[in-house]
């Protein structure tokens, strides 16, 4: 089998896992489910991943490498001795848009990385401490001049800031994937996702008191 075959094998097996776990769960997914449905030999899963744990542990990872490549670029810009308002709103905005993008793109990894999270991530916290954290201590150190430079109210602690941020985006597209009555509140901010940044900007970086 050519490198390009395997490859190839391994991105499909990725992809077709990455679905079946944001369905089903992974007790409830088979390593013959993802053969089946992947078209691909039920060996080369252990062959490339050494089972069904080590798959579901690199849809994670996989995931997380492209959120590292696509934030590194940003995040080696911020001039933290100079960090203007005008910056920081900048970069805020640019987390918002990808948290936006992300799960619109990768609508299967939210799912997943939700069900990890309500059980204490007890597959995903290697990839979180790896990857993800080092990326959220970058935007710790961004806010943190921020409020050096007064642009920030002092008494507002940064992981406070960032959790409801991101959670508060991924918790909009899990609440409103439910389709419950909140739903048709949200409809046109869930059919527009530029009117959404714009509307999470306005709260958290205006606020809502008039």
């Amino acid at each position: 089998m050519s490198a390009k075959v395997k490859n190839d094998a391994r991105s499909c097996i990725l992809n077709t896992a990455a679905k079946l776990f944001s369905k089903l769960g992974i007790d409830k997914t088979s390593t013959r489910d993802i053969s089946k449905e992947s078209s691909a030999n039920i060996s080369l899963i252990s062959y490339h991943f050494g089972g069904k744990e080590g798959l579901y542990k690199q849809v994670i990872k996989e995931f997380a490498l492209k959120v590292q490549a696509e934030m590194r670029p940003v995040i080696q810009q911020f001039d933290l001795e100079n960090v203007s308002r005008e910056d920081f709103i900048r970069e805020v905005t640019h987390i918002i848009d990808r948290l936006i993008k992300m799960h619109l793109e990768h609508p299967e990894i939210s799912k997943i990385l939700s069900r990890e999270r309500i059980e204490g991530m007890p597959l995903s916290k290697d990839v979180h401490e790896e990857i993800f954290y080092p990326l959220i201590q970058k935007f710790y150190d961004l806010f943190k001049a921020a409020q050096r430079n007064k642009i920030v109210k002092p008494n507002i602690n940064a992981a406070i800031f960032f959790t409801m941020l991101s959670e508060g985006v991924w918790g909009f597209y899990e609440i409103v994937d439910c389709s419950t009555s909140l739903r048709n509140d949200c409809d046109e901010f869930y059919k527009n996702s530029d009117l959404l940044k714009k509307q999470i900007i306005d709260i958290y970086l205006s606020g809502v008191l008039i």
